[in-house]
């Protein structure tokens, strides 16, 4: 299971999280939304630990393997089709 305990996450004086709490069992499939600069990225990069949280716990699996496309990408020729599937 995925989860947050407590978590508080803020990128200079902005607050993304706080004091959030969240489960997400094996098997369970969510949809994360919200507007531009509410904190999606960042929250994905708390379970992809590139970003650590200012308060509290993010639980991970030891066994858990995350994957995942980067937001921007670098120029390429080739389609992004051909890009996903690359990735597969």
């Amino acid at each position: 299971m995925i989860g947050l305990n407590e978590v508080s996450l803020h990128r200079g004086q902005k607050v993304l999280l706080e004091k959030a709490n969240l489960l997400i069992h094996a098997g369970q499939r969510i949809g994360v939304i919200g507007a531009n600069g509410t904190g999606k990225s960042s929250l994905f990069q708390l379970f992809l630990v590139q970003l650590h949280s200012d308060q509290g716990d993010v639980v991970l699996p030891k066994q858990l393997r995350i994957s995942h496309m980067a937001q921007e990408v670098t120029h390429s020729d080739r389609t992004a089709l051909e890009y996903v599937l690359d990735g597969d």
